[in-house]
């Protein structure tokens, strides 16, 4: 069942629309593209010039008000500053460790990093209220949802007219559209479809991610976001299963785990080649999980040979170099 939803995620990224039905007939939604994109930025602005002129107050006209009012502060913003670097930071770090078991806790800290901006983010927004910039969001965003049904497959029957006076958006029967587009898109976020690129029926597809006409029909400029999307990551996950031959079975269908291993996959296979011998590489491998050699592609040492690492760190004098850790594994 989890097999065909994948694929029916792949069938409609590759026709660029979804059908989908309401009150017992069908309708297709055309997939957003960057061309798409230039006429809602278009359309966000006169919205924003219409909210301005009926007197809605701006973002930041509000969020000084709540400052002088001591419910949003200047400490709040720096707060959702911090996490923001943080996070860039951590990401940053990540790339350098070698270690599953350390990756694991530095994901967990972003996670948790993620968590609190979003839980600031959200207390900010519900403060904010109704301003001219979010006047503005969500009206060109309902616009563009509505724009994009049709009545049929070819996408040449608009389902509604081409008036963008939209008081009409939030009436109910409109409403029932807005809302069966976020149900049916939300097969389309991110992970997703980096899920889906990892079934076992798209192997067949990676060697053509290549040729972005041959694969879609349609130059770059042409594809939706989903298009694009789906050849990136078939290119970065291609280029990851073709640079290493070490991947644990158990992540092959995780995306962040492959994404994480590809990202220290070469710099680990760089360590041994030129079997490193700075105690900062040691201190890094010492304490190794059964998972973290499986991670690296090494044997672990069998405690039948009376040497352990924690014995052996202490004759080295505390820490081990990726040298002593390949010498006690077999592997030199």
């Amino acid at each position: 069942m989890e097999n065909s939803i994948y694929r029916k995620i792949f069938r409609d990224i590759v026709r660029g629309w979804s059908k989908i039905p309401i009150d017992g007939s069908f309708f297709y939604i055309k997939h957003l593209s960057s061309l798409d994109q230039v006429e809602i930025d278009d359309i966000r602005e006169e919205y924003l010039s219409q909210a301005l002129k009926r007197g809605i107050p701006r973002q930041s006209e509000v969020l000084e008000s709540l400052k002088s009012d001591g419910l949003w502060t200047d400490e709040d913003e720096l707060e959702i500053a911090r996490q923001e670097q943080f996070i860039e930071s951590a990401q940053r770090n990540k790339s350098q460790l070698v270690l599953k078991s350390k990756i694991d806790q530095q994901n967990q800290a972003i996670q948790d990093a993620r968590k609190k901006i979003n839980e600031l983010q959200s207390k900010k927004n519900q403060l904010l209220g109704v301003n001219a910039e979010s006047y503005a969001d969500k009206r060109s965003n309902d616009y563009y949802i509505i724009k994009s049904f049709y009545e049929d497959s070819e996408l040449t029957k608009p389902l509604f007219p081409e008036e963008r006076d939209y008081n009409e958006l939030y009436s109910e029967d409109v409403a029932k559209f807005i809302n069966a587009y976020n149900e049916a898109f939300v097969m389309f976020e991110e992970l997703k479809i980096q899920e889906m690129i990892l079934q076992d029926f798209y192997y067949i597809y990676f060697p053509f991610s290549d040729d972005t006409v041959g694969f879609f029909g349609n130059p770059v400029c042409h594809l939706t976001y989903n298009q694009l999307k789906l050849i990136v990551y078939t290119k970065i996950f291609k280029n990851i299963f073709e640079n290493n031959q070490h991947i644990p079975e158990k992540i092959k269908k995780d995306p962040q785990a492959l994404l994480d291993y590809g990202s220290i996959s070469s710099e680990a296979k760089e360590k041994i080649k030129n079997v490193a011998e700075s105690d900062k590489d040691g201190s890094t491998l010492f304490g190794a999980t059964d998972e973290d050699y499986e991670y690296a592609g090494l044997t672990k040492p069998s405690e039948k040979s009376g040497i352990s690492l924690q014995d052996a760190a202490k004759k080295k004098g505390g820490s081990l170099s990726m040298e002593d850790l390949m010498q006690l594994s077999g592997h030199k």
